[in-house]
């Protein structure tokens, strides 16, 4: 990737973290409607009251986005699903798609893939984490909202560019930071990382993801991609016993 693309894709997150903040700002001040007890859930715990209510927020507008599609939503319908009113909603968000950038953003602590474990070798560490990057990546959840963006293409073109700018490319960014302390096989000497990273990704997802978002009948197969994971790491890494020192080409 381009260096100027990708300190754009980084400005573009950085502006969305600010807003998701300020909109968390607002929430912590604004009015409630009470629940009844049928529509209450516990709490999260450990979770401050604003960031419990944002995410709650953010949730039912995921909900609302993958099940109406983003131009059949309304603010009404994704205020309603949160518990609040509307008025209380667009001091949070002034407009439907800043909300649903707000979502996209909200979404990185799921698919930032930095809490695969940080012990092992560098390739026992890639291979932890493109497992954890399958079970967001092939979660119905996801599935859905790609089906919602691919859906909505052509009446909100930009929602496909928010999403590979917020969610591609920060799965990207990590495959490439543990990609810098694996060894290489030779073949691959002076390659760029990200290409590696954006291979190794086409690898292990191609075949299924595709089949999910086309097949509404298709079941994902784990001991199958599992398998596919190892063969693609043995494509691109050199064994761990093999390995010295690592190629750091991004």
């Amino acid at each position: 990737m381009l260096g100027w693309l990708r300190n754009g894709v980084q400005a573009v997150v950085k502006q969305l973290k600010f807003e998701t903040d300020v909109s968390m700002a607002r929430i912590s001040s604004s009015p409630r409607r009470v629940a009844p007890p049928s529509e209450r859930t516990k709490p999260a715990a450990g979770l401050p009251a604003s960031d419990e209510r944002m995410t709650q927020l953010l949730a039912a507008a995921k909900d609302t986005f993958t099940s109406k599609g983003f131009a059949a939503t309304t603010m009404d319908d994704i205020a309603s699903a949160a518990g609040m009113s509307k008025k209380t909603l667009y001091k949070l968000f002034e407009s439907k798609t800043e909300l649903f950038r707000a979502m996209l953003l909200r979404s990185l602590p799921e698919a930032n893939f930095a809490d695969a474990p940080l012990e092992g070798s560098p390739v026992t560490r890639l291979r932890a984490m493109l497992r954890e990057a399958a079970d967001v990546a092939l979660s119905p959840g996801e599935i859905a909202l790609q089906r919602l963006i691919i859906g909505e293409r052509q009446a909100s073109p930009a929602l496909g560019r928010m999403f590979a700018e917020v969610i591609m490319e920060s799965g990207t960014d990590h495959i490439i930071e543990l990609l810098k302390a694996v060894r290489l096989e030779p073949r691959f000497e002076g390659v760029p990382l990200r290409l590696i990273a954006e291979m190794l990704f086409g690898m292990v997802f191609g075949h299924d993801h595709f089949r999910l978002l086309t097949d509404t009948d298709f079941k994902l197969n784990r001991r199958v991609l599992d398998r596919r994971i190892d063969l693609a790491i043995a494509t691109f890494c050199a064994p761990d016993d093999q390995a010295g020192e690592p190629q750091r080409t991004a």
